[in-house]
């Protein structure tokens, strides 16, 4: 059995997988970034996007959240200044207006609310390919006892990831 869970590890490992850092206040957190594009086919300035997932069972208004990037130096932006609602098991994908992150680098992205806590946090993330290929969490949404678990595949805009 130990040797089958070290080869899952390795084969998984292969796909390219990260881990991040949650911050949730208390428990889990209940909106996430669940898939992120850092590097779409072609022009990247207005298509680089970050999905949110609310989890919880709660409708989350997102006017004055922030999204935090390092992107040679600290950067934030406002998801929305007006209110801006997302129901429960519903997904926003907030597209970064005429910016473009830093491809190959690794980048950190934070979610805070409109208090300025950390909802949530990646790891550092690159992509150095002008493609589809996107950082998502897995499984969708992420697992309650691995939320830091990100995979490197095709990209499932607006879907569950898969």
């Amino acid at each position: 059995m130990r040797r089958l869970w070290i080869v899952a590890v390795i084969a998984v490992a292969g796909i390219g997988v990260v881990g991040s850092s949650v911050a949730a206040v208390e428990g889990l957190p209940q909106i996430v970034m669940n898939e992120i594009e850092l590097n779409p086919p072609g022009r990247d300035a207005g298509a680089e996007w970050i999905e949110i997932l609310n989890l919880g069972e709660e409708t989350i208004d997102l006017a004055g959240w922030t999204l935090t990037y390092n992107y040679r130096v600290e950067g934030q932006v406002t998801i929305s200044e007006e209110s801006l609602e997302i129901a429960p098991g519903e997904r926003y994908i907030f597209v970064y207006p005429q910016l473009m992150l830093r491809n190959a680098e690794g980048t950190v992205f934070e979610l805070r609310d409109p208090t300025g806590i950390i909802v949530d946090r990646t790891a550092p993330l690159k992509d150095e390919d002008d493609d589809g290929q996107t950082w998502q969490r897995y499984p969708d949404g992420g697992d309650p006892l691995f939320l830091d678990f990100w995979v490197f595949g095709d990209g499932t805009r607006g879907k569950p990831n898969e």
